[in-house]
């Protein structure tokens, strides 16, 4: 009976995910959701007692979904210089496609939900992490010279998402990886004239 359960939950929140990213948040109502689920509006209620239960539930997955996506695209990467583009260009790319999270992390018409700090707390601290481990996997390699391994993920991590918006929104993904080439480049040998 659990998995049955399970199932239909999932199912329900895949449904949901569709509904939010077409119409928003505000816009998203749970009958539009339930007709998406094929099942009647009481039914959802049984499932998620709120709208903002449900979109809570569809951020977190999408955010599982962000990591696991970086995780399998840069886990066999041995180089760190090379490891750190792939992990921009995956994180770049699924950020883009996970529109819910993105909305969640990125605007402000959201804070009063009281998850949303929660969230974007915790994709900062994992972001920050991942990010972390590159640099000092790179520095024990003897690949990346690092005085301050966390100073340094503070800079890149804010360089990425200072570039969210111009990279993959603006400049579309057809630039994305030339884009990304640049921004390590600069952030790893700087703009100093080298000799």
């Amino acid at each position: 009976m659990t998995n049955k359960k399970d199932l239909k939950r999932e199912n329900i929140i895949t449904a949901a995910g569709r509904v939010f990213g077409k119409h928003g948040f505000r816009e998203a109502r749970m009958e539009n959701i339930a007709e998406e689920a094929d099942m009647g509006k009481s039914s959802l209620y049984y499932y998620f007692i709120s709208k903002e239960e449900l979109f809570e539930a569809v951020v977190e997955r999408e955010a599982e979904n962000l990591k696991n996506e970086i995780i399998l695209a840069t886990k066999d990467i041995i180089d760190p210089y090379k490891r750190m583009k792939k992990y921009v260009i995956a994180r770049m790319n699924a950020f883009n496609e996970s529109i819910n999270l993105y909305t969640a992390v990125k605007t402000n018409y959201l804070d009063h939900l009281p998850f949303i700090e929660k969230v974007r707390s915790k994709y900062d601290k994992e972001e920050m992490k991942m990010v972390e481990s590159i640099l000092k996997d790179g520095v024990r390699n003897n690949r990346f010279k690092l005085v301050n391994t966390e100073l340094a993920t503070v800079a890149i991590v804010t360089a990425i998402k200072g570039l969210e918006y111009n990279i993959v929104i603006r400049e579309g993904p057809y630039k994305l990886e030339q884009q990304v080439e640049q921004l390590l480049m600069f952030l790893f040998y700087g703009i100093v004239k080298r000799h």
